[in-house]
């Protein structure tokens, strides 16, 4: 819900669509263009919906224009501008997350409270090479319109990475009250660089 969130927020003031074919974001792929029904949730995330009756696997095109892929459920890695066969079991949507992109979670399975719900979980998909990303994660109150008097809050993720090393640093903006002082990141299994993890105006730890 926090990555939905911050979604729907950046479609109200860019006019961004929060489902979008994967040519809005691959115009340089050709295959981007083709009849499909693979679509991107944001920018980040490429989901491939099961449509085919009985199925339990299906094929996947993964478009040029970044550096790889992470199945975002097992934490595999793909070079782009390949198609692969993802499993596809009832309790999973096969969904990849481009290197790269931080995705917001709540920490807990309760998901009873529907608003300030005091955990947040972040799933960091870390480029291979030299590169640096950014990802802002909105936040306020969820019921009132204080947010138009400026009562929110920016977490602004910041991630630099190298062949050995992975620096992600989170700072804390705005006027909003956080219901929560921790954010948890969690890296693909398998993992084998050296992590550093910085906080202003929140700690960050592994989780």
């Amino acid at each position: 819900m926090p990555h939905l969130y911050t979604l729907m927020r950046r479609a109200t003031e860019h006019g961004e669509p929060v489902l979008r074919p994967l040519f809005y974001e691959f115009e340089d792929d050709p295959r981007a263009y083709e009849d499909c029904d693979e679509f991107m949730f944001g920018p980040d995330l490429l989901v491939a919906n099961v449509m085919e009756s009985g199925a339990r696997e299906r094929l996947v095109y993964l478009p040029r224009g970044v550096e790889g892929w992470y199945d975002f459920h097992g934490g595999a890695y793909y070079e782009p501008g390949r198609e692969v066969v993802i499993a596809a079991p009832l309790d999973r949507i096969p969904m990849f997350a481009r290197a790269g992109a931080m995705i917001a979670l709540t920490g807990r399975d309760d998901f009873s409270r529907l608003h300030d719900e005091p955990s947040r979980h972040v799933r960091v998909f870390p480029a291979k090479k030299s590169a640096s990303a950014t990802f802002a994660l909105y936040e306020d109150d969820g019921i009132s319109l204080r947010y138009r008097e400026g009562d929110y809050a920016e977490v602004m993720f910041e991630i630099h990475t190298t062949a050995t090393e992975i620096a992600l640093s989170v700072r804390v903006g705005g006027r909003y009250a956080l219901p929560y002082r921790q954010i948890t990141v969690e890296f693909p299994a398998g993992e084998k660089r050296r992590i550093s993890l910085s906080g202003t105006g929140m700690d960050v730890a592994l989780a």
